[in-house]
């Protein structure tokens, strides 16, 4: 069973983080090109890739537990297809034809798309849709925080290739749900780490802490629209962010994940290799979040001092090495829905100080927890000190290991302030995880739930585009105003290629891309 620290790793800092995708941009943080030198490359078949992620002592061919470890999502996705992906921030559906709701948003039906296979020939059924959302929810996987309001008891299969998905509250945007990592296997697969996969690619070794080797389908059911091209595919567990840097430049990889952030300086001269960022809709959300319920951001003058206390330009050009761009303290950056009309929260020590002084917290003194679990959490958290003391925020750090970090959820929710990075999801699923008196994961507090809760309501209801718009823009307003995040910074996650490997998309998941139709020219 997945614990709710690898869950909230996974929302807040890991693996199960959904955004809108598309191919990883080439070269560096400025570009806006999301196919960067990938288009004039034609696909080409045959020969093995080898690609290098992250891996750990938990690793697992469960696809439950997928979402959890970066290589066990890496395999996953091309062992097993998913009802949908996201694709610039709209569902692409997959294993779903079509996905609809009723006038009301509280029963959803799924149309089961025609004539695909499972790797041992069984044909897919609405049957095994509704077995795999019933495991993935059972056995409490991180994606299955997204459809938690799934009424199972009384989801059925109408027929083979329909299934009808009540809910136990309106939710305009379960779509965006549905298309969050949900894998499917065979209905009533009892050994879940043998279960046959839809997907481009076979499982044929595989070591714990070591590798993956993995074979093509030929009779993959989306074969006419792109891969598997690869004879062989091998996924290596590597743990270590510079090695993985190093085998792909010493040609031991074709291509590496999660790379640190300084790769996109020192290897840009590099004609041997690519390296490569998501577009900004996938990067992620460097953050000092301030519990609301808990003093002295019980007073939303101190709250306010804070943020603007925090030089955020400086931060970019110092802890992003420049490649990042200044947030605004609010999550969803570049998705549909962001509120671009919102005024940017501006630098000014003095007008902090003053509303320190109006608050009675002359001399404020605080501690915040960090780490460096992700990058830049504790390196924005040293830069910090001396710009609070501008302000007359005395900040000292509590600087906490990595592998402890997530360790206990109630220490999480009952800090004052700390640091955090918040990779990227569908915004209204964001929303819905972090704000409100019914967050999974409120590290803000629930302090103006009563306020938030009707707000949020309403953002669920919506089901039109122009309703599902104007209900987030007044959430997000409403966050920026009143909220706890002082997201002071953007980054982008980094990844590298070889010369002639190619293909590797997004889709979402730009730590953690698929190789679906990755190539070797």
């Amino acid at each position: 069973m997945i614990t709710r620290r690898a869950a909230l790793r996974g929302v807040v800092g890991g693996a199960a983080a959904v955004a809108a995708g598309g191919a990883l941009a080439a070269c560096g943080g400025d570009s806006e090109d999301p196919a960067g030198a990938e288009a004039s490359v034609a696909p080409r078949r045959g020969g093995k890739l080898r690609a290098a992620f992250i891996g750990g002592s938990t690793e697992s061919t469960d696809p439950t537990l997928a979402a959890g470890v970066g290589i066990d999502y890496v395999r996953a996705r091309v062992v097993w297809d998913t009802l949908g992906e996201l694709e610039g921030g709209k569902p692409v559906w997959r294993l779903a034809e079509g996905v609809e709701p009723d006038s009301d948003a509280t029963t959803w039906t799924v149309r089961v798309r025609k004539g695909v296979t499972f790797s041992d020939g069984r044909q897919l059924t609405a049957h095994d849709v509704l077995f795999s959302l019933r495991t993935l929810v059972g056995k409490r996987s991180p994606q299955s925080g997204f459809i938690t309001h799934l009424d199972l008891k009384n989801a059925r299969a109408r027929d083979t290739r329909t299934v009808e998905l009540p809910l136990t509250m309106a939710d305009g945007f379960f779509d965006l749900a549905l298309a969050h990592s949900m894998f499917v296997f065979p209905d009533g697969t009892k050994d879940l780490t043998k279960a046959p996969g839809t997907g481009p690619y076979v499982l044929k070794r595989w070591q714990a802490g070591r590798s993956s080797v993995l074979m093509p389908r030929e009779d993959y059911w989306d074969r006419d629209n792109g891969g598997p091209y690869l004879d062989e595919l091998e996924l290596v567990s590597v743990t270590d962010a510079a090695a993985r840097l190093s085998g792909l430049k010493s040609g031991q990889f074709h291509y590496a994940g999660g790379l640190a952030l300084t790769a996109v300086r020192t290897e840009r001269g590099n004609s041997a290799l690519r390296i490569e960022t998501p577009p900004k809709d996938l990067w992620v959300d460097l953050n000092l979040p301030m519990n609301l319920g808990l003093k002295p951001f019980t007073d939303a003058r101190v709250v306010r001092a804070v943020k603007l206390a925090l030089d955020r330009e400086s931060l970019v050009r110092t802890v992003t090495l420049g490649q990042g761009e200044v947030g605004n303290d609010l999550v969803g950056a570049h998705q549909p829905y962001f509120d671009t009309g919102i005024a940017q929260t501006a630098y000014d020590p003095e007008q902090a100080a003053k509303l320190l002084k109006d608050a009675g917290q002359d001399g404020l003194a605080v501690r915040i927890r960090t780490s460096d679990y992700d990058y830049g959490t504790e390196e924005s958290a040293t830069a910090m000190v001396p710009m609070l003391a501008k302000a007359g925020i005395k900040a000292t750090l509590d600087k906490v290991p990595a592998a402890d970090y997530y360790s206990d959820f109630k220490t999480i929710l009952s800090t004052p302030i700390q640091t955090s990075a918040y990779h990227p999801n569908p915004l209204p699923l964001m929303i819905r995880t972090y704000y409100g008196s019914t967050a999974a994961y409120p590290l803000t507090g629930t302090k103006g739930a009563r306020t938030l809760d009707p707000l949020i309501a309403a953002m669920n209801r919506a089901t039109r585009e122009d309703q599902r718009r104007g209900r987030v823009a007044d959430v997000q307003e409403y966050l920026h105003e009143h909220g706890g995040d002082a997201l002071f910074a953007r980054v982008p996650t980094v990844s590298g290629a070889a010369a002639k490997a190619h293909g590797v998309k997004a889709r979402g998941y730009a730590d953690y891309p698929s190789l679906r139709d990755a190539f070797l020219a």
